[in-house]
């Protein structure tokens, strides 16, 4: 495989993961936004609006699943064309280029996974404005973003490795 088509399979699955990752955590996330705002309300002394957090919810939650579904479509192309033989990326094959592409993504891959190791402890959080223990478990789409995420740590360790082995020949 050339390494255009490399570049375009490893950008195709980025994106692809990250956006069923966004789609899937949506409410997770939807659900943060909301409990930091009110957070800064109560720090800065405001009064809370009455009855306006639930259709801000459902808002947030398609603006995220919808920027999910622009990500996860730009992913698809790209393993379209790439699986076609039309990688967009010009073929960039060796030397520093690749050397440095490897360093690079290696090392996104390292910080990703140890971010991830940190936090396997779960904190108490809240979804749709009810408090969640540490013990209960995650609901289906923070379990898929979870896994798009452990993939997305394999993609950039796997990518940078095989980047630095193109650079160092």
């Amino acid at each position: 495989m050339s390494v255009a088509r490399e570049w375009a399979t490893f950008s195709g699955a980025l994106f692809l993961l990250m956006g069923v990752s966004l789609a899937a955590a949506a409410r997770r996330s939807a659900e943060d936004a909301l409990s930091w705002e009110r957070q800064w309300r109560v720090a800065v002394g405001s009064s809370e609006p009455a009855g306006d957090e639930e259709p801000r919810r459902r808002l947030l939650v398609l603006a995220y699943r919808a920027g999910g579904a622009v990500f996860a479509a730009a992913g698809l192309v790209l393993l379209v064309l790439a699986a076609t033989g039309r990688a967009p990326f010009a073929g960039r094959g060796a030397g520093r280029d690749a050397l440095f592409g490897g360093v690079f993504f290696t090392a996104c891959g390292l910080v990703l996974a140890v971010n991830a190791w940190l936090r396997r402890k779960r904190a108490p959080r809240f979804l749709d404005g009810e408090l969640l223990g540490p013990e209960t478990p995650l609901p289906l789409g923070e379990r898929v973003a979870a896994v798009c995420t452990r993939g997305m740590i394999v993609l950039f360790l796997s990518f940078g490795a095989r980047l630095l082995r193109v650079g160092l020949r």
